[in-house]
């Protein structure tokens, strides 16, 4: 196997225009990045995660062909600060996009000017940079991808959208090509993203690709096609949600099924990440909470890596990793080797998943929106709440609620995924210290740039 060289993230450093970066590599040897996105669905809504309810082979094979994280995080608990963790490498709150973008038209509401995106990073080095799907990053032009390092954009600026045509789109959730509305003469919103995003990649190339493929799916509107709904049937489980995931695992499986026609798939380093928890009323088995919350439920997501040319297949990783490292990670395999100051939170995986590292990739990762927050640290979590209800999850109290209504925990992990042995009153040192961890990390945070929205 090919030897990787590990990226220093304690060294890196970006210069926000994008500008000053270099490949060791030539084009021919550089990977296509395809990064897909899937967005509001359960932790066991994939059969990548053990789920008998959902069957999603597609999207199972990437784990299959490369490594699946067990422990895989986002940064954020909701859609657009993953996002904005995920385009940057750094956690979203050094820089005030804490909350999800408020649904109406603003100059100023977008992932800051300021932050420098994956997409800057592998278009200065010579990629073709693509955008599919769901944006939610800003709506102003200086927000909108190809004003962020995209050098092509089809899909929709909005957190959310019917996923059938539209007779009367607004500037917010028209389907997009590049900056220019387009008729919408799709079916399905989710397979014309698998569509077009198997489109770009037919096309000629003179480069390697990075693509972004952000699924809306299966956020709502609850829409599925009667075809879809037919293909499920009737059994266990929200039969929209398993149509709706049917019709996704189908758009992956178009997507690298056109990688293999094109027979680049052996060099295309492929990562699949959810956005954040499964919302309200989908299946987050055995983990508590849901989108929103800091516990599991919230922030712990199906994680899947592969590259044949460099990762062994069949792998299973089981200490935490975050999207975060999805940046770190890509540029580390472009081998995109100078860069000026600005320093990332993820850190490059290859090492780990090269086994050229078998120690922990983040010893400790942190948490909050809003009053809601949480650190790990090593194997333990702590967790604290505003309402302890609203995080519980199937009912079931996880921490310890004061009179003010603050919900507190602290969890062994790997021992209790679900979250429901709180150990804080056993071990009140792990808690002040866990405590002043986070303190210690958000002192220097800005104000967040815009209150919640009200459209989580």
């Amino acid at each position: 196997m090919m030897q990787i060289t590990q990226v220093l993230i304690a060294t890196l450093t970006i210069l926000s225009s994008g500008a000053g970066f270099a490949s060791a590599f030539s084009t021919d040897e550089r990977p296509n990045i395809l990064v897909i996105i899937s967005d509001d669905s359960g932790y066991n809504e994939f059969s990548l995660n053990g789920s008998r309810n959902f069957s999603t082979p597609h999207i199972d094979s990437i784990a299959v062909g490369g490594v699946r994280f067990t422990e895989g995080y986002t940064s954020g608990t909701v859609c657009s600060p993953t996002r904005a963790g995920l385009m940057t490498g750094r956690y979203q709150n050094r820089f005030g996009h804490e909350f999800n973008i408020p649904p109406t038209w603003s100059e100023e509401n977008g992932l800051p000017l300021s932050e420098t995106t994956i997409a800057d990073i592998m278009q200065a080095a010579g990629y073709r940079t693509i955008a599919l799907g769901k944006w939610h990053l800003g709506y102003a032009p200086k927000f909108h991808p190809l004003s962020r390092g995209f050098t092509d954009y089809h899909g929709f600026l909005q957190g959310a959208r019917s996923y059938f045509p539209l007779e009367n789109p607004t500037i917010l959730n028209r389907l997009l090509r590049d900056r220019e509305p387009i008729p919408e003469t799709f079916e399905y919103m989710t397979d014309e993203l698998g569509r077009a995003a198997a489109e770009y990649i037919a096309q000629p190339r003179d480069k390697p690709f990075f693509m972004y493929l952000a699924f809306n799916a299966t956020h709502g509107p609850n829409h599925a096609t009667e075809a879809d709904l037919q293909e499920v049937g009737d059994g266990p489980g929200n039969k929209v949600h398993r149509a709706m995931t049917h019709a996704m695992d189908r758009a992956v499986g178009v997507v690298l099924d056109e990688l293999d026609r094109q027979k680049i798939a052996d060099n295309t380093l492929v990562f699949f990440v959810n956005d954040n928890g499964g919302v309200r009323g989908h299946d987050n088995t055995p983990l508590s909470g849901y989108k929103g919350s800091t516990w599991e439920g919230g922030i712990r997501v199906p994680f899947a890596v592969r590259w044949p040319a460099r990762i062994a297949a069949g792998q299973v990783y089981d200490k935490p990793v975050i999207t975060l490292d999805i940046l770190p990670t890509s540029i580390a395999a472009a081998n995109i080797t100078s860069a000026k100051h600005k320093p990332l939170d993820g850190v490059n995986l290859l090492p780990w998943m090269t086994e050229q590292r078998s120690d922990r990739p983040h010893q400790t990762l942190f948490w909050k929106n809003g009053q809601k927050w949480a650190v790990r640290d090593g194997d333990l979590k702590m967790v604290v709440a505003i309402e302890a209800a609203e995080a519980s999850g199937k009912g079931k109290k996880k921490g310890k609620a004061d009179a003010a209504g603050t919900s507190r925990g602290l969890f062994n992990i790997p021992a209790d995924p679900s979250e429901s042995k709180n150990l804080a009153d056993s071990h009140p040192a792990d808690v002040k210290r866990l405590t002043n961890m986070y303190l210690e990390w958000k002192q220097d945070f800005p104000e967040t740039l815009w209150g919640r929205a009200a459209l989580d």
